[in-house]
């Protein structure tokens, strides 16, 4: 019997700690290796939910009640991410518009984009809220409970500011780019895109001026997304202790 509970509690570690995993998932860069960043994003979550596991994981019910609210956040990551990878298909932020009807599609991404950054992040910043009532709905003793709140939030302390950082940056950045695609619009007509550099070639001065400042807010958004990225990546590596080590396979 003993033996049993060893292995369940085993597995409820296990879940917890992969879907823990996700947290920092979704973050994007227009930069190069952005692959490369994204998966350096997903182990610094690792490191921010050890703490949270591993006293979950006393207890196959607390274990339980934390893997929905990651299930949770991991689809909403998950849709992000998938509008991360359109914006780089369409060639969003290289204004890639060949016709009017491009700038409509191009602002329906992006708004998904928004909304779907705007669903994780409630979900991360409230994510001491939506685990107690996970805890509280699985009947979890009020001792435990609590202990399993403290260990969370001890584990947020520095993670936590770092991984709203770049929700932040994806707002500021999908706003950015939606003010360049109403100048492009309110201005059609007065503009062309040399095919060859990609550039977008106006025939007023004015209007290039104004044009340049809006895709400038755009770049410097990026720029901050990548740099948000980076703050993660530093965390990581000063806290080699809690890499995340990997799990036996059960049986």
């Amino acid at each position: 019997m003993a033996q049993a509970r060893s292995n369940r509690r085993g597995r409820g570690v296990t879940a917890a700690a992969l879907a823990i995993a996700i947290l920092g998932f979704g973050g994007w860069a227009i930069h190069r290796h952005g692959e490369a960043r994204v998966q350096r994003e997903k182990q610094a979550a690792e490191e921010r939910a050890k703490i949270a596991a591993q006293k979950a994981g006393e207890d196959d019910v607390a274990a339980r009640a934390i893997s929905n609210y990651l299930a949770r956040v991991h689809a909403q990551l998950r849709d992000h991410n998938s509008m991360l990878r359109l914006l780089q298909q369409e060639k969003v932020f290289s204004w890639n518009i060949q016709k009017r009807g491009d700038i409509d599609l191009h602002r329906r991404i992006l708004r998904e984009f928004l909304a779907t950054n705007a669903r994780a992040t409630e979900s991360i910043r409230y994510g001491a809220d939506l685990i107690r009532a996970e805890l509280d709905t699985a009947k979890v003793p009020a001792g435990e409970r609590d202990s399993v709140l403290a260990l969370y939030a001890k584990s947020q302390a520095e993670l936590l500011p770092l991984q709203m950082h770049v929700r932040h940056c994806d707002e500021v950045l999908g706003e950015s780019a939606l003010s360049v695609l109403d100048f492009l619009d309110l201005n059609w007509g007065t503009w062309t895109r040399d095919e060859a550099s990609g550039r977008i070639v106006f025939n007023s001065t004015v209007l290039l001026a104004a044009f340049h400042d809006y895709a400038e807010k755009t770049k410097a958004a990026a720029a901050a997304q990548q740099a948000a990225q980076d703050e993660l990546v530093a965390y990581q590596r000063r806290h080699p202790e809690l890499q995340p080590a990997a799990h036996p396979a059960q049986p």
